[in-house]
């Protein structure tokens, strides 16, 4: 893996995307490594990098299914939710509880 300083590779960053072709270029910044620089040839290739398997689309897929599957929660109940979760993030240290 190559490895390039931050200050470097934003001084040549084309020359840094091209090297990305061939392999990944580790960036550094005071030593310690701050990001990678990967080349991907699409879209697709960018978003399963960031996350295998979950995309946007596949989200709202699984939660479509859920909700037809348990028929969703009553309208006034979510909204119920919605301020009890407001409520105990406004307080320090609060955290709203997971059902």
């Amino acid at each position: 893996m190559k490895t390039a300083t931050a200050a470097k590779v934003a001084a040549q960053f084309d020359d840094y995307l091209q090297a990305s072709q061939e392999q990944p270029v580790l960036v550094t910044r005071k030593g310690k490594p701050v990001a990678v620089l990967v080349a991907v040839r699409n879209k697709a290739e960018a978003e399963n990098l960031i996350s295998p398997g979950r995309t946007l689309r596949s989200i709202f897929k699984e939660a479509y299914k859920q909700i037809d599957q348990s028929g969703g929660i009553p309208h006034e109940e979510f909204w119920t939710r919605v301020a009890q979760s407001r409520t105990a993030r406004s307080k320090p240290g609060g955290r709203p509880r997971r059902r």
